[in-house]
């Protein structure tokens, strides 16, 4: 059983589902295993701005990109005053493009080439497509130690084993991928594994 609680466009999505933990856990960690693409390597060709290079490549690295783009190279070159955004990285991104990366002063210049690949987020946390978590179904009144229904006294235990039946489950999306897909795809990564370990221990 799943049914929605709460949606914001293609970014969050909050479900009721009655699935076990187990299975909630299991999807939850194959999040991780979702292709998703990420700048992995930054060539800097000019960089006047108070960041040392290896703090600004990583700052680059950090920026959320569609994951079904074919380009695969960005190129940044920006002349201060000013801030850097995500935006600034060519072509687009097209995920979020206010991100800032680094702020320049009068006179300062940063260009830099930056090549993306496909990983996953249990190599590099870079590579994660977005935060999956869950907890169980209970209002705060169910948190109290005691309740009174239908003239008789519930336990705080009575209470928590009915409703721990049902979850809800939450995900949010970084942007490279919207957050339904997120849920689709680790459980498809779930399904390979089980497939794979299956044939394993045959």
């Amino acid at each position: 059983m799943i049914k929605i609680k709460n949606q914001e466009g293609k970014q969050k999505i909050s479900f009721i589902t009655d699935m076990p933990i187990s299975l909630a856990n299991a999807i939850r960690r194959s999040v991780l295993e979702i292709p998703i693409l990420a700048i992995d390597e930054v060539e800097i060709m000019k960089n006047d701005s108070a960041l040392f290079d290896e703090v600004l490549a990583h700052r680059i690295g950090l920026v959320p990109i569609k994951s079904d783009l074919k380009e695969q190279k960005f190129k940044l070159k920006k002349q201060g005053p000013g801030i850097v955004y995500s935006g600034d990285l060519k072509p687009s991104i097209e995920t979020i493009d206010n991100l800032p990366i680094v702020i320049l002063e009068e006179g300062q210049e940063i260009e830099i080439n930056a090549y993306a690949k496909l990983g996953k987020g249990i190599e590099h946390i870079k590579y994660s497509p977005g935060l999956a978590y869950y907890k169980h179904n209970l209002d705060e009144k169910d948190l109290d130690f005691a309740s009174i229904e239908n003239g008789n006294i519930n336990s705080e235990k009575d209470i928590k084993e009915k409703k721990c039946e049902e979850i809800i489950f939450n995900i949010e999306s970084w942007g490279q991928i919207d957050c339904k897909k997120i849920f689709l795809e680790a459980i498809n990564v779930l399904d390979k594994n089980l497939s794979e370990l299956n044939k394993s221990i045959k």
